[in-house]
Protein backbone atom coordinates (compact mmCIF):
# COMPACT_ATOMS: atom_id res chain seq x y z
CA UNK A 1 0.00 0.00 0.00
CA UNK A 2 2.66 2.36 0.71
CA UNK A 3 4.48 1.97 -2.46
CA UNK A 4 1.29 2.99 -4.53
CA UNK A 5 0.42 6.25 -1.93
CA UNK A 6 3.83 6.44 -3.04
CA UNK A 7 3.61 6.05 -6.87
CA UNK A 8 0.48 8.77 -6.87
CA UNK A 9 2.10 11.40 -4.91
CA UNK A 10 4.88 11.07 -7.44
CA UNK A 11 3.17 11.06 -10.38
CA UNK A 12 4.22 7.57 -11.39
CA UNK A 13 0.82 5.87 -10.69
CA UNK A 14 -1.94 7.62 -12.01
CA UNK A 15 -5.94 7.26 -11.23
CA UNK A 16 -7.96 6.62 -13.46
CA UNK A 17 -11.09 8.58 -13.84
CA UNK A 18 -12.95 5.04 -14.06
CA UNK A 19 -11.06 3.26 -11.26
CA UNK A 20 -13.71 3.83 -8.07
CA UNK A 21 -12.33 4.39 -4.77
CA UNK A 22 -13.39 2.42 -2.15
CA UNK A 23 -14.82 5.67 -0.29
CA UNK A 24 -17.99 5.27 -2.55
CA UNK A 25 -18.95 1.90 -0.51
CA UNK A 26 -20.54 1.43 3.02
CA UNK A 27 -17.54 0.62 5.24
CA UNK A 28 -15.38 1.15 2.51
CA UNK A 29 -15.90 -2.39 1.25
CA UNK A 30 -15.95 -3.24 -2.13
CA UNK A 31 -17.67 -6.96 -3.39
CA UNK A 32 -16.56 -7.84 -6.34
CA UNK A 33 -19.27 -10.87 -6.75
CA UNK A 34 -21.80 -7.75 -6.07
CA UNK A 35 -20.51 -4.50 -7.42
CA UNK A 36 -23.20 -2.62 -6.41
CA UNK A 37 -23.41 -3.79 -2.84
CA UNK A 38 -22.64 -0.66 -0.57
CA UNK A 39 -22.16 1.86 -4.02
CA UNK A 40 -22.45 5.26 -3.27
CA UNK A 41 -23.38 4.34 0.14
CA UNK A 42 -20.18 5.21 2.14
CA UNK A 43 -19.77 7.86 5.15
CA UNK A 44 -17.44 9.83 3.84
CA UNK A 45 -19.53 10.42 0.64
CA UNK A 46 -22.60 11.18 2.99
CA UNK A 47 -21.19 13.32 5.15
CA UNK A 48 -19.77 14.76 2.51
CA UNK A 49 -22.93 15.95 0.74
CA UNK A 50 -24.23 16.90 3.48
CA UNK A 51 -21.60 19.53 4.10
CA UNK A 52 -22.01 20.90 0.32
CA UNK A 53 -26.13 20.79 0.45
CA UNK A 54 -27.14 20.77 3.79
CA UNK A 55 -24.95 22.58 5.96
CA UNK A 56 -21.43 21.76 7.09
CA UNK A 57 -23.52 22.02 10.84
CA UNK A 58 -25.58 19.05 9.40
CA UNK A 59 -22.85 16.81 9.11
CA UNK A 60 -22.44 15.82 12.80
CA UNK A 61 -25.56 16.77 14.06
CA UNK A 62 -29.67 16.63 13.17
CA UNK A 63 -30.17 18.68 9.95
CA UNK A 64 -33.51 19.14 11.16
CA UNK A 65 -31.51 21.88 13.69
CA UNK A 66 -30.09 23.58 11.73
CA UNK A 67 -29.79 27.53 12.16
CA UNK A 68 -30.54 28.38 8.65
CA UNK A 69 -31.61 26.51 5.28
CA UNK A 70 -29.14 24.78 3.58
CA UNK A 71 -27.99 25.42 -0.21
CA UNK A 72 -30.16 22.48 -1.13
CA UNK A 73 -33.35 24.31 -0.04
CA UNK A 74 -32.12 27.50 -0.97
CA UNK A 75 -31.95 26.16 -4.50
CA UNK A 76 -35.52 24.07 -4.20
CA UNK A 77 -33.46 21.01 -4.00
CA UNK A 78 -35.86 18.38 -2.65
CA UNK A 79 -34.65 15.26 -3.41
CA UNK A 80 -31.02 14.00 -4.02
CA UNK A 81 -29.98 13.57 -7.65
CA UNK A 82 -27.98 11.45 -9.90
CA UNK A 83 -25.49 14.30 -10.41
CA UNK A 84 -25.37 15.37 -6.79
CA UNK A 85 -24.29 12.24 -6.15
CA UNK A 86 -21.75 12.47 -8.98
CA UNK A 87 -20.64 15.78 -7.97
CA UNK A 88 -19.69 15.10 -4.69
CA UNK A 89 -18.52 11.84 -5.34
CA UNK A 90 -15.76 13.94 -7.58
CA UNK A 91 -15.11 16.42 -4.92
CA UNK A 92 -14.21 14.55 -2.38
CA UNK A 93 -12.02 12.36 -4.83
CA UNK A 94 -10.29 15.52 -5.64
CA UNK A 95 -10.07 16.38 -1.88
CA UNK A 96 -8.04 13.65 -1.14
CA UNK A 97 -5.59 13.42 -4.18
CA UNK A 98 -2.57 15.67 -4.41
CA UNK A 99 -3.35 17.95 -7.25
CA UNK A 100 -3.84 21.55 -5.92
CA UNK A 101 -6.19 22.96 -8.84
CA UNK A 102 -9.59 21.29 -9.54
CA UNK A 103 -10.32 21.61 -13.51
CA UNK A 104 -12.25 19.59 -15.97
CA UNK A 105 -9.41 18.85 -18.43
CA UNK A 106 -7.10 18.01 -15.18
CA UNK A 107 -5.52 15.02 -16.84
CA UNK A 108 -4.17 13.91 -13.11
CA UNK A 109 -6.82 13.61 -11.16
CA UNK A 110 -9.04 12.95 -14.60
CA UNK A 111 -12.06 14.49 -12.41
CA UNK A 112 -14.04 14.81 -15.88
CA UNK A 113 -14.11 10.98 -17.21
CA UNK A 114 -14.66 10.25 -12.98
CA UNK A 115 -17.49 12.32 -12.83
CA UNK A 116 -19.11 11.39 -16.15
CA UNK A 117 -17.99 7.34 -15.31
CA UNK A 118 -20.20 7.60 -12.18
CA UNK A 119 -23.33 9.85 -13.87
CA UNK A 120 -23.25 7.03 -17.21
CA UNK A 121 -23.71 4.56 -14.53
CA UNK A 122 -26.30 5.97 -12.55
CA UNK A 123 -28.30 7.06 -16.24
CA UNK A 124 -28.13 3.33 -17.38
CA UNK A 125 -31.45 2.46 -18.37
CA UNK A 126 -30.72 -1.01 -17.55
CA UNK A 127 -29.91 0.14 -13.45
CA UNK A 128 -32.94 1.55 -13.27
CA UNK A 129 -34.04 -0.62 -9.85
CA UNK A 130 -30.50 -0.09 -8.06
CA UNK A 131 -30.58 3.77 -8.82
CA UNK A 132 -34.49 4.42 -7.76
CA UNK A 133 -33.70 1.96 -4.55
CA UNK A 134 -30.19 4.32 -4.14
CA UNK A 135 -31.70 7.61 -4.69
CA UNK A 136 -34.67 6.90 -1.62
CA UNK A 137 -31.74 5.83 0.59
CA UNK A 138 -29.98 9.25 -0.06
CA UNK A 139 -33.11 11.14 0.48
CA UNK A 140 -33.92 9.56 3.79
CA UNK A 141 -30.77 10.43 5.25
CA UNK A 142 -29.12 14.00 3.15
CA UNK A 143 -31.63 16.04 1.85
CA UNK A 144 -35.00 17.32 3.95
CA UNK A 145 -37.87 16.04 2.30
CA UNK A 146 -40.40 18.80 3.95
CA UNK A 147 -42.51 21.01 1.75
CA UNK A 148 -41.01 24.43 1.06
CA UNK A 149 -43.89 26.89 2.67
CA UNK A 150 -46.07 29.03 -0.10
CA UNK A 151 -44.98 32.00 2.34
CA UNK A 152 -41.60 32.00 1.38
CA UNK A 153 -39.73 34.20 -0.94
CA UNK A 154 -38.99 31.32 -3.77
CA UNK A 155 -42.21 30.32 -3.84
CA UNK A 156 -43.91 33.30 -4.66
CA UNK A 157 -41.80 33.92 -7.52
CA UNK A 158 -42.69 31.00 -8.63
CA UNK A 159 -46.11 31.96 -8.27
CA UNK A 160 -45.74 35.09 -9.78
CA UNK A 161 -44.27 33.70 -12.96
CA UNK A 162 -46.57 30.79 -13.48
CA UNK A 163 -49.53 33.82 -13.09
CA UNK A 164 -47.86 35.58 -15.52
CA UNK A 165 -46.88 32.74 -17.90
CA UNK A 166 -50.61 31.80 -17.94
CA UNK A 167 -52.12 34.91 -19.25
Amino acid sequence: MASIKEGLASGEITAEGDAWPFFLYADSRYDDHDPWSGLFRGHLLLKAFKHIFTSPSSVDRDASKATRSGNARLHGMNRTTKASIAYTATQVRFALCSASTFARTDTVTDSERFYLSILELLEDPEEVKEVKELLSWWDSFAVSTRKVSPNCVAQKIRARRLAASSH
